[in-house]
Parts: structure tokens; sequence; C-alpha cells
């Protein structure tokens, strides 16, 4: 069954217009047509190289968060970090770990997990009556030699706990109080 219309398309391989003959058409011809078709074949075995290849990415990831203890290579792995980091944590007292043996170490996934607990909010009682005096409070240049915390850490410390801050001239300061309650252990 032959049609007498006459459609103006686009081709949707190399985008020139062209007159179809039905409404369905949707290359200007047979070349076009081939050449989408193996563009799609091209583009399917891709998506399934990248699936397989995320598949085996993930896979020892999903195996590692599964288990209870982990070990310094595993907790690395979880981590997104490398070995001696975690050696550091656990040096440093932030990780708690077991060591079987001599090569062996083990860490709890519990440990892992309280490294991104949120720290409990102190409630920090200050009155708000007191007249402001400098000697009752840091600058924030003393605050970081002090306690050897960086600006932005330090700017985020503030924030975090809504500590009130008062500028006299160039100088921001912040009450001693309430900073050594936060930062000495």
């Amino acid at each position: 069954m032959s049609s007498n219309i006459q459609v103006k398309r686009i081709c949707q391989h190399c985008g020139k217009e062209f007159l179809a003959k039905t409404t369905v058409t949707k290359y200007c011809g047979l070349d076009c047509s081939r050449k989408a078709y193996k563009a799609g074949l091209r583009n399917q075995k891709i998506q399934q190289s990248d699936q397989q290849v995320k598949i085996v990415k993930e896979g020892p990831l999903k195996a590692v968060s599964a288990r209870e203890f982990l070990t310094v290579k595993d907790a690395a792995l979880l981590l997104h970090s490398c070995k001696q980091t975690i050696y550091n944590l656990i040096a440093a007292g932030q990780i708690k770990a077991v060591n079987i043996k001599i090569k062996k170490t083990l860490i709890p996934r519990s440990e892992i997990d309280k490294l991104f607990a949120l720290p409990e909010n102190r409630p920090i009682s200050i009155d708000t009556e007191k007249p402001f005096k400098i000697e009752d409070h840091y600058h924030m240049a003393e605050i970081q030699s002090k306690f050897n915390i960086s600006e932005g850490a330090l700017y985020h410390l503030i924030k975090r706990n809504s500590i009130r801050k008062v500028q006299d001239g160039w100088y921001v300061y912040v009450p001693k109080v309430i900073i050594d309650q936060l930062l000495n252990p």
C-alpha cells in the first residue's frame, strides 16, 4: 500500500531535513538507518560493560561492609583511604583495635561507625548580664595559636555551638570559659 503524503522530517541520525512518505519514518535513508542501528548496539554494549565494571568495583566494598570485624586493609577500603591512615587513627586512639599475632590487626565495625558519630552537644551556661571584659575573652588568633586549630575549624566550632562573638575594633573576641570547655579534653 503506497502513500501519497509527504511529511517534512528531520533525520534522527544525521539531523538533515528530508521528505518522508510515512509518519513513522525516522531516518533519511538506508545508510543513516544502518548507522543508527549500529550506534544503538554499540551504546548497549558499553552500558553492559559499565554495569559489569560497577559490580566488580562495588563487590569488595559490599563484602567488607557486611563484616563485624575488619582488617586494616578492609577498613582502608571502607573509608577510601590508605592503610597508613588507619594505623595513624589506631595510634592516635581514635579507633580501638586488637592485634592478633604480629601481622593481624582487627577493628570492630562499630569503631568505624563511631568515627562518624556527631559529638554530643554539651550545654554551656554563660551569663549574659556580665559586661564585656577583654581579659575574659580570647581573640581568634590567640585561640588558633594556643589550641593549634585552623581558622576554618575554629569558625565551624563557633558556628556549630552558637558561641556569642564580640567585635572590638579589628579583633573578634570569644569567651574564654566556653572555648576552654570545648577544646580542653
